[in-house]
């Protein structure tokens, strides 16, 4: 029986994720963002590194009463500490900016709750997402980045039952102080900032969308290439769950017959249904 499913399709993205998009749904204004932390933190690295230059040639200062020896040591123990905060959020900016990519032509409210609730601050996690290609160290360096913006930059240290305060402490100082590790940061932050910016920006892996709206409150939306596997995401409309059209296989025939490439790239696409608050999942095909 035919039904007013497939007389009903028609381009619309008010409400989606598109090149008008603006604030939290345009990937720009992450880079932005991102940008703004990033250069705070090599700033605050910087006026540490001089602070500790002068911080040995200040003790003679301090002790004939000249300078404040608590305001010195608070510069020289929360300077580091600021700098790997701001740049755990930095990474996150530019992270989120490939999600913001990645979501092109999903509903606005799907986006701004996987930020939220599914991705958060798990670095590693949004770093998968966008396809960023890892190297040696680099998940632990993420998952250095995260910790950083969860607990060692932020709160005092837990000390586990039967462990050392002094000897954690000691183990916190030399992972914030040290440059080495620092820089090693700040390069993995770059290269995902560079992956981001490639992602529907590469003229060597242009992109390819389609987009619908389905009846009143459904949606399709199919993305290839731009530096990210293929990907699925739709939203059941009514009508589709009134005629029992809600399984995967469902929308893949239904989407087959809109945009016959979809068949091609179904086996290798990431398939998502955005099913509303609480009831995000990664769909799967029946076999």
């Amino acid at each position: 029986e035919q039904t007013s499913l497939k007389r009903e399709i028609f381009l619309d993205y008010s409400g989606r994720i598109s090149s008008r998009s603006a604030g939290q749904f345009d990937p720009m204004k992450w880079i932005e963002e991102g940008d703004g932390l990033m250069a705070s933190s090599l700033k605050t690295r910087e006026i540490w590194t001089n602070h500790q230059q002068t911080f040995v040639d200040s003790i003679q200062e301090r002790k004939l009463g000249h300078r404040d020896r608590a305001a010195d040591w608070n510069l020289l123990a929360g300077l580091p500490r600021a700098s790997v905060l701001l740049l755990g959020y930095s990474v996150e900016m530019y992270l989120k900016s490939g999600l913001a990519r990645a979501y092109f032509g999903c509903s606005e409210e799907m986006f701004a709750r996987d930020v939220k609730d599914r991705f958060g601050h798990k670095m590693f996690v949004m770093a998968k997402e966008i396809e960023f290609a890892l190297e040696d160290g680099d998940q632990e360096n993420l998952d250095e980045l995260e910790n950083m913006v969860l607990v060692d930059a932020r709160y005092p240290i837990f000390v586990p039952t039967g462990q050392s305060y002094t000897e954690l402490v000691n183990q916190q100082t030399a992972r914030i102080w040290s440059s080495e590790n620092f820089e090693g940061l700040v390069e993995l932050v770059d290269r995902i900032k560079e992956h981001s910016q490639s992602i529907d920006a590469d003229p060597n892996n242009p992109a390819w969308f389609k987009s619908v709206k389905v009846d009143d409150d459904g949606y399709f939306t199919f993305r290839v290439g731009g530096n990210l596997p293929p990907r699925i995401t739709y939203r059941l409309s009514s009508v589709q769950k009134c005629c029992g059209e809600t399984s995967v296989d469902d929308v893949k025939v239904f989407c087959a017959s809109l945009f016959p490439q979809v068949s091609a790239h179904w086996e290798q696409a990431w398939i998502y249904e955005d099913g509303g608050k609480g009831t995000y999942r990664r769909a799967q095909p029946s076999n």
